[in-house]
């Protein structure tokens, strides 16, 4: 099992998904400038995933393509958090007076800014940074859980010709339980035994985590798919497209993705969910992929329970008193206007992304609440029905 401290860190992997750390270091320079295009229009310049290329489709290389992202760029140093996301609002919104989706709920709060294109990055500019005084080095430690293979997020590509451009191809995007390594002429995973959402080798071992060299097999979700049906995924764009080795991927809104732990966890819920990753041309990896997003206040409030900071505590009000400043925008497009308040943060994260193998299905932890817990805690210390206790103490 993971420690604590490790899972309060997927807090914010989840943003779309954590990713994973691979053998390699951790390189700033992979921050994306490449996420998208930038157009320019009446509103001025904005950031946008490209358009779907207007040719035939051909016939098709592969016939699945899966990618494991790993190295996620929460910490955005400096002015980075300006070029990483997407203009969701079509809205450039910088400086005072300037045009906005919707208001603070907290009437005194100014309006966040956009960064670079129109850029909507409320969780880069002013969350994270909020988080990690909080939790410090929150982003090196999801990193170092990412690189363990779990609740990683996975993108199985079908029907991709190969080719720069394709005007259709069909985007599963799932999580993983563990991951291991296998060889380059393995045509079926390790036989492990699975305890505990882990995998154990025949002598009892646990087995060795991802090697990221394109040979690991990871088990996925059962979770991850209406009625544990692999071929009913809960989370999947099957008119999704490629532009310049650019893969362009829709998120169906509200869709939860899970990071568990074994005393706290998130769930992250994003509508208006945009992904684009540049695929390498040798098909090895995947990258940096760009995910932005709008993350509704309530569903950031449902986490912020698993957690563990419940209705009525301090902390809690804290919480709700921030979020009330920073919200920047609408969960749902196009329902802002003059004086309508926001009800979502807007994010911008990054990952990179590396070649690896589809082992199955197994089931995934699942994501305790920990104010359930405590109110059941509670009920059992003041001798309620939770402690075996009858009503009348007989």
């Amino acid at each position: 099992m993971i420690s604590l401290s490790r899972h309060r860190a997927l807090l914010v992997v989840g943003l779309l998904g954590g990713g994973l750390l691979g053998c390699n270091a951790f390189d700033g320079s992979l921050l994306p400038r490449d996420g998208g295009v930038t157009d320019t229009g009446p509103a001025g310049p904005s950031r946008r995933p490209p358009e779907r290329p207007t040719i035939d489709d051909g016939p098709d290389m592969f016939e699945t393509l899966d990618f494991v992202l790993k190295d996620i760029v929460m910490k955005q140093e400096g002015d980075d958090w300006k070029s990483i996301g997407f203009d969701l609002d079509g809205l450039d919104s910088r400086g005072d007076g300037a045009p906005v989706e919707c208001v603070p709920p907290k009437r005194t709060a100014r309006p966040e800014i956009d960064g670079d294109d129109g850029i909507d990055n409320s969780f880069g500019h002013v969350l994270f940074p909020l988080v990690n005084l909080v939790v410090p080095g929150i982003d090196e430690t999801a990193r170092m859980s990412e690189e363990e293979g779990l609740g990683a997020v996975v993108f199985r590509i079908r029907g991709y010709n190969g080719e720069a451009n394709d005007p259709r191809v069909d985007v599963t995007v799932v999580q993983t339980v563990f991951g291991t390594p296998g060889g380059p002429d393995d045509t079926a995973p390790p036989s492990l035994e699975v305890r505990d959402f882990a995998g154990y080798l025949p002598d009892g071992s646990l087995a060795p985590f991802p090697a990221w060299d394109g040979n690991d097999w990871f088990w996925v979700r059962a979770e991850s798919f209406a009625a544990g049906d692999e071929t009913r995924p809960r989370i999947r764009d099957n008119n999704a497209y490629i532009t310049d080795y650019q893969l362009v991927v829709h998120l169906p809104d509200g869709v939860e993705l899970v990071f568990p732990g074994p005393d706290q966890g998130v769930a992250v819920v994003l509508t208006n969910g945009i992904a684009v990753g540049r695929i390498a041309e040798d098909f090895n990896s995947f990258g940096p992929v760009v995910v932005g997003g709008r993350w509704p206040v309530t569903a950031l409030l449902e986490t912020a329970q698993a957690l563990g900071v419940c209705v009525g505590d301090t902390q809690f009000g804290l919480l709700t008193g921030q979020l009330d400043t920073i919200a920047d925008i609408r969960a749902t497009p196009g329902t802002g206007g003059p004086g309508v308040e926001c009800d979502a943060l807007s994010i911008g994260v990054t990952f990179m992304g590396y070649r690896g193998r589809w082992a199955g299905l197994t089931p995934g932890q699942p994501l305790p609440n920990q104010c359930e817990l405590r109110m059941m805690d509670a009920g059992v210390a003041d001798g309620g029905a939770d402690a075996g206790v009858p009503a009348d103490g007989g």
